[in-house]
């Protein structure tokens, strides 16, 4: 492709504000600043990394704003895409010219092994791979890949340019919204963990009848276990991003652009504002509230409602502040009693016993 070209394509959608240097610069692949070579486009955080891949010999940089002017006398023949915000060009840009070809699997558009139930139309956009199943009622938008293994149980549905990778299953009656990206072995629609005991302590099942419902442009990693509600939804909320490994119970509510890594627990009831970020580790405790704009660090176990936006951490949460006076006392512990026993003894002797 030639800078030039870029440039009039996705300016404005990636962020791009100037185009400098080599305008008719041609490039082939989108490569790691630390490796790139003649021939690729990187993107370049910093003054270090610029002479870097100058010196590689890159085609085409984008570079942040603050680094044009730096940019433009040291390159003559490299094209010089300047950006406002360069993580944001970045994720764009990629997305565009360098996501994963879904194509590539080879088996052709439906693979023969496919059950799909006569009343779900598949169209022609999308692509199902092998074993996958759809039941009675499912509705399929367009632009979707379905990978190998995936199940997806009677009325569910799933948005226009999902795509869901290999052993995934997407229980009845779910709903999985626009541009989704949903990673292998995750179970959306899980049933809740509901029971109710007796005078003997036997559990009896409550059945859960709801369902869960994810928003648009949500990621879901791998090994992921989504609940359905006990009567209504479990819900996900636009934009929220989710690593490997973490479960959300029952009757969760979730607002919009979250943040949450490997290891959440989130309890039944529990209800999550927007932009919440959750740490490797996070637990929080079924029927609790937490305010927008919170920030849950160091393994934070929440007990209770956070009505306060800012940064907490530890189990049981504190303020971050409180936390690391807390926590800088505590490594101290072994100091402070041996402190104690010496004022203890000090004390007896004085006094004669």
């Amino acid at each position: 492709m030639i800078a030039q070209q870029i440039f009039e394509e996705c300016a404005q959608q990636c962020g791009l504000i100037a185009l400098k240097g080599n305008t008719m610069a041609e490039f082939k692949a989108i490569a790691p600043y630390q490796k790139c070579k003649e021939g690729d486009l990187a993107f370049v955080p910093d003054k270090k990394a610029l002479q870097q891949v100058l010196e590689q010999g890159v085609s085409a940089v984008v570079i942040p704003k603050e680094l044009q002017q730096e940019a433009e006398k040291a390159a003559e023949s490299t094209a010089i895409l300047v950006s406002a915000n360069l993580g944001y060009s970045h994720a764009l840009m990629k997305q565009r010219y360098g996501d994963h070809d879904y194509s590539r699997s080879g088996w052709g558009r439906i693979h023969p092994s496919a059950i799909v139930h006569e009343s779900v139309h598949i169209p022609e956009s999308t692509s199902l791979g092998p074993n996958v199943v759809i039941e009675q009622g499912a509705k399929i938008g367009e632009n979707c890949s379905i990978m190998a293994g995936v199940v997806i149980e009677h009325d569910a549905v799933i948005g226009n340019g999902v795509r869901i990778h290999p052993g995934t299953i997407i229980g009845w009656e779910c709903v999985i919204g626009d541009n989704c990206l949903i990673l292998s072995n995750t179970v959306i629609g899980s049933e809740g963990f509901g029971y109710a005991q007796d005078q003997y302590f036997n559990h009896h099942r409550i059945p859960q009848t709801g369902n869960v419902v994810i928003g648009n442009k949500v990621t879901i990693g791998a090994n992921n276990t989504i609940d359905r509600g006990t009567y209504g939804p479990t819900t996900i909320g636009n934009g929220c991003i989710f690593d490997n490994m973490c479960h959300v119970a029952h009757n969760v509510s979730m607002g919009e652009n979250c943040i949450i890594i490997s290891g959440f627990l989130g309890g039944g009831s529990s209800t999550i504002g927007n932009r919440v970020v959750a740490s490797g580790g996070t637990m929080i405790k079924d029927h609790v509230n937490i305010c927008d704009d919170t920030y849950l660090m160091h393994r934070a176990g929440v007990e209770k409602d956070i009505t306060q936006a800012g940064m907490y951490a530890g189990g049981p949460v504190l303020p971050m502040k409180e936390y690391v006076i807390s926590n800088a006392i505590y490594r101290r512990l072994g100091e402070l009693r041996q402190q104690v026993r010496e004022l203890a003894k000090n004390m007896t002797n004085n006094l004669g016993v």
